[in-house]
């Protein structure tokens, strides 16, 4: 599982908060039901004050962030339900890496990327049995070694945090509508459920692409640094 850095710059720490918004709002729909839209104005407004305005901020961070390995199974159920891949190459470096380990040793120089990139990755932090176990390896390659790209990956990984957070929350306001539909006995509420439903499942493929960036980044940001220091190491 992802999770954000512990030391939050000021985006990272923009999007915990507003990961945590819906969650907040569905608490607040919970506890004061609107009919309609028009209606909840006022209730937002009647929570503006400053003190309440910092509460509600302090809290859409802490569960923005307690939230995160729930979202973070919660994404996994919906990868699996729509058949999506979020790493960058997928299976192709594990099918790869089969490949080259059934054939005699390969020429460097014949080789394409992806076989190239292999071989990188079995020298410098080895192919774990779990791809999702790569991204750490990486991330601690790269760190040693002062690359720009763990920087790059943490803004990613948190736009990706975030987008999860959101969809879930969709999620759980369409839930909240249902239930204030029927506690109501309006039908406004209900109105709103292909919206949010529709909205959690754009949010959830807006996760995959910057899960998949931030895979991306880490392993061309890998690929570029290892090929640099070897190149490094057959000039000495």
């Amino acid at each position: 599982m992802e999770q954000l850095k512990n030391s939050l710059g000021p985006y990272e720490l923009f999007a915990a908060i507003i990961g945590g918004s819906p969650f907040i709002l569905a608490g607040i729909l919970i506890y004061h039901p609107v009919e309609s839209l028009a209606e909840l104005v006022p209730v937002i407004q009647g929570s503006g004050t400053v003190a309440i305005s910092l509460t509600n901020l302090l809290l859409s961070y802490i569960i923005g962030g307690t939230l995160q390995g729930l979202t973070w199974r919660y994404f996994l159920l919906l990868c699996r339900l729509f058949n999506k891949d979020y790493l960058y190459f997928g299976n192709q470096l594990v099918e790869r890496d089969r490949a080259l380990t059934q054939q005699a040793p390969p020429d460097k120089s014949s080789l394409d990327f992806e076989d190239r990139l292999v071989l990188q990755l079995r020298q410098k932090i080895g192919i774990p049995k779990k791809l999702d176990w790569m991204n750490s390896r990486l991330r601690s390659y790269l760190r040693e070694r002062n690359s720009p790209s763990v920087a790059a990956s943490d803004t990613l990984i948190a736009s990706h945090i975030m987008y999860r957070n959101l969809s879930l929350g969709c999620l759980i306001l369409c839930l909240v509508s249902f239930v204030n539909a029927i506690r109501l006995g309006a039908l406004e509420p209900l109105m709103l459920i292909p919206i949010l439903g529709y909205g959690a499942y754009l949010m959830f493929w807006q996760s995959v692409s910057f899960k998949k960036w931030q895979n991306r980044e880490l392993i061309l940001g890998f690929y570029f640094a290892a090929t640099k220091e070897t190149g490094d190491e057959a000039t000495h």
